[in-house]
């Protein structure tokens, strides 16, 4: 299980911006900032879209030259591609098929319907995990709270780096 201070794995996924198919690897983005990990169940599940929209609205990486964020399922980059075009979401969606980056991250479930607990990440730029949210119930409703700590400990790191800086 990866923690708050651990170092988060490297990883790359074939993913989509809604578009494009191409590769992501984390080390590339966290070179240039933070990375918001989303790991979500499927495509188009109401909780999940719940989850995914939101965490598109609230701008964090919208305004923001240094942040990256990208959602991880194991549906397929088709899936993705469609789900991406009809939701209008504005970061990537990975595919991680072979549960490999959901192990790695200790969101793997074998016991749940997709294999995936919902779960949220934010990565520095020396890939340490600052931030971690895992769902006791994939099905439990988005708490909007959870997109608010999020944001909160983004805010704290940013002050804190300019404090530093």
């Amino acid at each position: 299980m990866v923690d708050v201070g651990d170092e988060a794995p490297d990883f790359t996924l074939r993913g989509t911006d809604g578009q494009m198919l191409t590769q992501y690897a984390l080390s590339e983005y966290t070179a240039d900032g933070y990375v918001i990990l989303s790991f979500y169940m499927n495509d188009f599940s109401p909780v999940c879209s719940d989850q995914m929209c939101d965490l598109d609205d609230i701008g964090l990486f919208q305004f923001e030259e240094n942040v990256s964020m990208f959602g991880i399922s194991p549906d397929y980059v088709y899936s993705h591609r469609e789900y991406s075009r009809q939701k209008g979401l504005t970061f990537p969606l990975l595919s991680d098929t072979q549960f490999e980056v959901s192990k790695a991250y200790g969101v793997y479930d074998a016991g749940s319907e997709s294999g995936v607990r919902r779960a949220l990440f934010l990565v520095d730029s020396d890939r340490r995990v600052q931030f971690r949210w895992v769902a006791d119930d994939n099905w439990e409703s988005w708490d909007h709270g959870t997109t608010e700590a999020l944001k909160n400990a983004f805010d704290g790191l940013r002050r804190s780096q300019q404090h530093n800086g």
